[in-house]
């Protein structure tokens, strides 16, 4: 199951969803040619590429980004666990690909850890 604060998420078809690690910080090469990384903090982000999700799912996911708050992301399946993580949602893209009475939407989150 992939939670996103109060709501279950539809589960990301195979290759869909990826784990990125991102460094705050810096990288300095000195003068003798020596690099050195000074890492501040690291930190996750999700990013969940959905295809064809009906209009119910994306009001819930709407739902969720419109609070403009700080929300709990978890997952638990068989070979997957994250624990509860707060993350910023933000939405990279928002595509329709059907039209008529029974849209169906293409959308891309992306959610990344609170520190």
């Amino acid at each position: 199951m992939y939670i996103l604060g109060d709501i279950t998420l539809p589960t990301p078809k195979p290759g869909s969803f990826v784990r990125k690690f991102i460094e705050v910080g810096g990288k300095v090469t000195t003068l003798k040619g020596r690099t050195k990384k000074d890492i501040v903090a690291r930190k996750e982000q999700f990013v969940i590429k959905y295809v064809m999700l009906t209009q119910t799912e994306v009001n819930a996911i709407m739902g969720e980004y419109n609070l403009e708050a700080t929300r709990n992301f978890s997952i638990s399946e068989t070979n997957l666990t994250i624990a509860s993580t707060p993350v910023h949602i933000d939405i990279a893209e928002r595509a329709y690909n059907t039209a008529g009475d029974s849209y169906r939407e293409d959308l891309t989150l992306v959610l990344t850890e609170v520190i």
